[in-house]
């Protein structure tokens, strides 16, 4: 089975690279990113091992390629958290639009007349 990497997912193909030298240094194993990338099987088999590693970052790295690839993995459907009530600060008096506005274009000339000279 092929996988297809979608420009978005060039972070997977980051992640997949940094995982090069931890797989060679602690398995042995020499990583081909192009065939992780494409190749299912392959890519779910280098994912198991270094999810077995001493190191964390390796681990790290495989289960974020985990969650790309395959998705993500719970046992328990999402529970919809219930909407929180709005909360309001005291009352504050808001400027209008056109004073902001004109203050902004104030501001606004006053740099570009310091910034002519």
């Amino acid at each position: 089975m092929q996988l297809t990497m979608n420009p978005p997912d060039s972070d997977l193909m980051t992640y997949a690279v940094r995982m090069v030298i931890p797989m060679k240094r602690e398995f042995g194993r020499v990583l081909n990113v192009h065939q992780f990338l494409h190749d299912l099987p392959y890519a779910t088999e280098v994912i198991q091992e270094a999810l077995n590693s001493k190191d964390e970052r390796l681990r790290g790295y495989a289960a974020y390629a985990q969650t790309k690839i395959f998705g993500p993995r719970s046992s328990e459907p999402p529970v919809a958290q219930p909407a929180a009530a709005p909360t309001f600060s005291p009352a504050v008096p808001a400027a209008s639009e056109t004073e902001i506005s004109e203050d902004l274009r104030a501001k606004a000339i006053a740099r570009y007349r310091s910034g002519l000279r």
